[in-house]
């Protein structure tokens, strides 16, 4: 949030509030006189500025404050709409607790740290990395403990992690998503986006490689993949991830699916990513219904008559589909795996 300008009259930061709306920026009036605009979104100051410098106190026409009360009375109607639909979710699977961290995140982050201690940190000649591999190492047959009922073996490489630092990065993750995820939508949620995103990737791991690979990896990816949907399209639901974490996190996602950082289960990550994107689907598809009912670029709109260029392409045709670039980059590594 930053501060924007200051007027000396209420009215007038209310009708440029008004003019800041229609043009797409959110800001509100803080203090009393002098009244002071802010911006609530620190990436809108520079076209905020450009509002506020052709604004004209006194001068702001009743189109404007009309199509500032019709956005207004949209964004109600859709948030009105998404909070039911939240309680209804909420109140049928919150059973988690209402601070700090859960059940399922505190035994995903206990349950590796053990498992990396019993095994040496995956030393495949420990029982405990044969046990919880999808197979053992040297099983000839396809899945074939699972098939005789060990079907734990689907989940638990999960569990599994090669040397510490392995360990760390996948916990301080877990730690971060996942407690976010069963704060949100309750334990049982989590237990199905952890399915969802390690036992399809696993399998499809185990498939091209075999069953020497583990770690929480692929549930990261997946968590991650809700977590973002949630944050960039439903915020007030409670997620947060900030870009520079998701850049980072893609970043490191394309590095090792490049194959110069050693042998990674890119088809668990891949897998994970892709199941995590899915699941936040519902909040995607509800932004992409709002731009449909509230286009930014029409005509005579802000945004069509000032966005040009490079900029107006990444704003049109980037930034509202990037869940879909995330999938052809997973889309990428699975290809270049196989």
């Amino acid at each position: 949030m930053r501060k924007l300008t200051e007027l000396t009259s209420e009215g007038d930061a209310g009708r440029l509030v008004d003019a800041l709306l229609v043009a797409g920026i959110d800001s509100e009036v803080r203090t009393r006189e002098p009244w002071e605009v802010w911006v609530l979104d620190d990436d809108d100051l520079a076209r905020a500025r450009q509002v506020a410098g052709q604004f004209t106190p006194g001068a702001a026409g009743p189109d404007v404050v009309r199509a500032a009360a019709a956005i207004r009375e949209q964004r109600e109607r859709r948030q009105s709409r998404a909070g039911r639909r939240m309680v209804q979710v909420a109140d049928q699977w919150r059973d988690g607790p209402a601070q700090g961290v859960g059940p399922v995140t505190l035994f995903l982050v206990i349950g590796s740290v053990l498992v990396a201690l019993y095994s040496d940190f995956g030393d495949p000649l420990t029982m405990t990395i044969q046990n919880l591999s999808i197979e053992p190492w040297d099983s000839p047959d396809f899945l074939k403990r699972v098939r005789e009922g060990e079907v734990w073996r689907l989940v638990t490489p999960m569990l599994i992690h090669f040397g510490p630092l392995h360990l760390i990065f996948n916990m301080m993750w877990t730690w971060q998503l996942g407690r976010q995820v069963e704060h949100n939508h309750g334990s049982l949620a989590l237990i199905g986006l952890v399915l969802l995103s390690e036992v399809p990737g696993g399998i499809g791991q185990y498939l091209v490689t075999g069953p020497s690979f583990g770690g929480m990896s692929g549930v990261v990816y997946g968590l991650f993949g809700f977590v973002w949907m949630q944050a960039r399209y439903a915020p007030r639901r409670g997620y947060h991830l900030d870009d520079r974490s998701a850049v980072l996190m893609m970043l490191w996602f394309v590095a090792c699916g490049t194959g110069l950082l050693g042998s990674i289960a890119n088809i668990g990550h891949a897998g994970g990513l892709v199941a995590g994107l899915l699941a936040g689907v519902p909040v995607y598809v509800g932004h992409l219904r709002d731009r449909v009912d509230a286009p930014e670029f029409t005509d005579g709109s802000w945004a069509s008559e000032n966005i040009r260029g490079a900029r107006r392409v990444v704003r049109q045709f980037v930034t509202p589909y990037v869940p879909l670039w995330f999938l052809l980059i997973a889309a990428g590594v699975l290809l270049f795996e196989r």
